[in-house]
């Protein structure tokens, strides 16, 4: 039974991302995108926390703790990959503009599919990643099925209009797909795991990764919480790309799958908090 849910996780990841992806460009105007891509200073610190800062937080830990070579493998991957398409939700969750959320996430995910290529050769020693492979792959799975479901809103309304439900369910149901079968089917690899401070160090790292996001987005309400969540919320579409295209330990996998699910959680509970502030706020003015 591990076995075959092993197989499945594998399988269904690439339909999760896509049917995700493809999602976001069937819902999200491009002018709306623009609009807060032209917010330098904001543009800046978020590419400063997700590239430099949260990053370099990993990394420091990775190397001041010693943890197996799969679960650090895991760990970086983790933390090197920003844009998560869940920040929409996230955003919507904080009652902030879902468009600010939308155009942090692209603004992220271009990044990623630039930075990891790059980096993740440079912090992880002694495993073999191909550059360009990864970068295709983040390419051809992430960003063309967002610039293809653009364009079918743009020249294809009401065929966009059509599919966008269907493409959001079958990405949240291969989303339950891919946590179940991951956090079931590597069961005994999870066990493991447990007691090596794997799993506290990337809940550690998602608090001090929305701290790095939420100081640096400081200013207005809506860029503090946003970048916050936006920082803390790493991009697992791309680490699971990452993870299944060069990796054989499923501990790579496992690391991942555990550090976003428990991130998840964390991130709505902070998200809803911040909604009720943001309300206790408006009535107080």
């Amino acid at each position: 039974m591990f076995e075959f849910l092993q197989r499945l996780a594998g399988f269904t990841v690439p339909i999760f991302v896509i049917a995700t992806m493809l999602n976001v460009g069937l819902t999200q105007k491009p002018s709306d995108i623009v609009r807060y891509w032209k917010e330098w200073p904001f543009v800046l610190k978020m590419l400063l926390a997700n590239f430099v800062l949260a990053p370099l937080v990993m990394v420091l830990a990775t190397n001041f703790f010693t943890f197996d070579p799969a679960l650090e493998a895991g760990l970086l991957i983790f933390a090197l990959c920003a844009g998560a398409p869940f920040l929409i939700k996230l955003t919507q969750a904080s009652e902030h503009d879902i468009a600010l959320g939308a155009a942090t996430m692209l603004l992220l995910m271009v990044g990623t599919v630039i930075y990891a290529p790059l980096v993740l050769p440079l912090v992880l020693e002694g495993v073999s990643v191909d550059a360009w492979a990864v970068a295709r792959a983040l390419f051809l799975q992430l960003l063309l099925p967002i610039a293809v479901g653009m364009l079918l809103v743009q020249f294809l309304e009401g065929f966009a209009g059509a599919i966008q439900p269907w493409a959001a369910k079958i990405g949240n149901y291969a989303l339950y797909v891919v946590l179940g079968a991951t956090l079931i089917g590597y069961l005994p690899n999870m066990l493991n795991i447990v007691g090596t401070g794997a799993i506290l160090l990337g809940v550690v790292f998602v608090l001090v990764a929305f701290g790095i996001g939420y100081v640096l987005g400081k200013g207005e309400d809506h860029t503090e919480d946003v970048g916050g969540l936006g920082t803390a919320q790493r991009n697992t579409a791309a680490g699971l790309i990452i993870a299944t295209q060069n990796f054989t330990d499923p501990n790579v996998l496992v690391i991942l799958t555990l550090a976003n699910t428990i991130g998840i959680v964390m991130l709505l509970f902070l998200a809803r908090r911040l909604s009720r502030d943001n309300e206790g706020q408006t009535e107080k003015a």
